[in-house]
């Protein structure tokens, strides 16, 4: 489902401050203070689960669409542009350098000049692990238990149960109960 939004839009540019005001702040906390993280991503987020965590520095558009699950991890240079929602599930690991991008531009150069943005969720599944520098597009949905090698172009949805990497990604096969393989 995609979205229409005009980025000269005076509400969003008011959020986007808030926003880079919040992950300003954030961003210098002490790392050791794992409580006061926990406590100003519970304020600032649509919601995060008990253990979750995201490493700053830290980065997003909006921050009240960004939903995580329990005990999930988010990796050091993490980039959400939450104009749309983002759902990240529980257990999920997300390596350092990674972004979730809701919003792209449309093709034609008249709309861009309009700065007219094109939205749509993101969804990634409970126990899934993106590796380092994965990106994932608008409206991509990565399902559950799901390995996305690093430096991974996401620009399709992703099955449960998959081992995916390249760029663009592709599902390489199916993940089975193995530890080892």
């Amino acid at each position: 489902m995609e979205n229409i939004y005009f980025g000269g839009d005076v509400k969003l540019k008011e959020d986007n401050y808030a926003a880079r005001r919040f992950t300003q702040k954030y961003n210098v906390m002490p790392p050791e203070d794992v409580e006061a993280h926990f406590a100003a991503l519970k304020d600032f987020l649509a919601e995060i689960g008990q253990g979750s965590k995201i490493y700053a520095p830290f980065y997003c558009d909006r921050g009240y669409k960004i939903h995580i699950g329990e005990n999930t991890t988010i990796n050091y240079s993490a980039t959400i542009l939450d104009l749309d929602d983002v759902f990240i599930g529980s257990r999920v690991r997300i390596g350092p350098n990674c972004s979730i991008f809701t919003v792209g531009h449309p093709l034609d150069y008249r709309a861009r000049a309009e700065r007219v943005c094109i939205t749509s969720p993101v969804s990634i599944g409970d126990d899934t692990w993106l590796g380092g520098n994965v990106t994932v597009l608008p409206g991509v949905k990565i399902g559950k238990r799901c390995v996305i090698g690093a430096n991974s172009l996401v620009t399709h949805d992703i099955p449960d149960d998959s081992l995916a990497y390249g760029s663009p990604c592709k599902v390489m096969r199916k993940l089975e109960e193995n530890f080892t393989k």
